[in-house]
């Protein structure tokens, strides 16, 4: 094999990484040669060729202190970006599951966990699936713990019949796919529903704190000049609008957008990202309606019927249907 020799070079510093006794002094270079390897330095047949030497290279102890833990979770998640193993995936998730670390770098964890499903979903496994959405259960409960006693569900005539809310994991230009299905949403609720909107940017879709070092880290892009923008315009409506900043999630950014989200009173919230801690802490008062539910295409007409669709259900108190819908379409993931 011609990539051989620059194979055996990144074994060698990959293997002496992951033996070293702090990982975290490696960081950036760890860093370094995740961008590397997974930007096109090596083709499918030179990382499996790496994966391998480096499988037989490394080895881990049954009892784990936290070097060897934090070690052992670089060791994992790297073997899935290099393989696409099912088996390396589900590994990686249960020892995310099982390790002794604080709960804000476990959710970290998990999110750098479901980048790799979104870009390889041939990876998910009905086991692994399990396990995410039982450490996403976990998190939330931590943060809600975290954050208190917020607030009480809200009832419908508590609620104003004027007002929504949408929260989104991210917000860029119309360019963007998700942004441009959030100014899709926020355009016929303004126009057809004849309701005010509210868009808040809870920027949590990767975050990028209480990081763990591993051989390359995904984050996700925001517009900087957003943060002390209080409108956004959409197709010439004024849209009144928030961004948190990056240190998401953190418990006083949430207890802003809670505490928001309570004084504003909405009829209902739409969350426009999946796997949202936010969104899923504001279910508690407000129903929450996936985006994908309301706009599964670009194409207004079918965001306006889903609109009336899931106001009727609000309207006449059919929770239930809302939430089996959610329910049946994340079995089908």
């Amino acid at each position: 094999m011609n990539e051989l020799p620059i194979v055996k070079e990144y074994e060698n510093r990959i293997v002496e990484i992951l033996s070293c006794d702090d990982i975290t002094e490696c960081f950036d270079e760890m860093l370094q040669i995740g961008a590397r390897i997974i930007s096109g330095a090596l083709s499918q047949e030179g990382k499996r060729e790496l994966a391998d030497r480096i499988r037989k290279s490394v080895y881990f102890l049954p009892n784990e202190d936290t070097a060897e833990m934090l070690r052992h979770i670089a060791y994992l998640h790297l073997m899935v970006r290099l393989t696409d193993s099912k088996d390396f995936y589900t590994e990686f998730l249960a020892y995310i599951d099982g390790i002794r670390i604080d709960e804000r770098y476990r959710f970290f964890l998990l999110m750098q966990a479901r980048y790799l499903s979104y870009q390889k979903p041939y990876i998910i496994t009905l086991e692994s699936d399990r396990l995410f959405h039982k450490i996403y259960k976990r998190s939330k409960k931590f943060y809600e713990c975290r954050l208190g006693n917020v607030g009480k569900f809200l009832k419908l005539h508590e609620r104003r019949p004027d007002q929504t809310i949408i929260l989104t994991q991210q917000y860029l230009t119309d360019t963007h796919r998700e942004t441009h299905l959030t100014n899709l949403i926020a355009q016929e609720i303004m126009v057809s529903m004849c309701q005010n909107t509210f868009i808040i940017n809870t920027n949590d879709l990767l975050p990028v704190s209480n990081v763990v070092p591993l051989f390359g880290i995904e984050g996700h892009n925001s517009m900087q000049y957003l943060a002390n923008a209080n409108n956004v315009y959409i197709r010439g409506l004024s849209v009144p609008f928030f961004q948190c900043d990056d240190r998401m999630p953190s418990e006083d950014e949430m207890n802003i957008i809670l505490s928001t989200i309570m004084d504003v009173r909405p009829e209902y919230i739409i969350s426009c990202g999946d796997h949202s801690i936010t969104a899923s802490l504001a279910a508690k008062f407000i129903p929450v309606i996936p985006g994908y539910q309301i706009a599964p295409v670009d194409d207004p007409q079918v965001v306006r019927e889903n609109l009336l669709d899931y106001r009727r259900m609000i309207e006449e108190k059919r929770f239930w249907q809302i939430r089996f819908r959610v329910s049946e379409n994340k079995a089908s993931i």
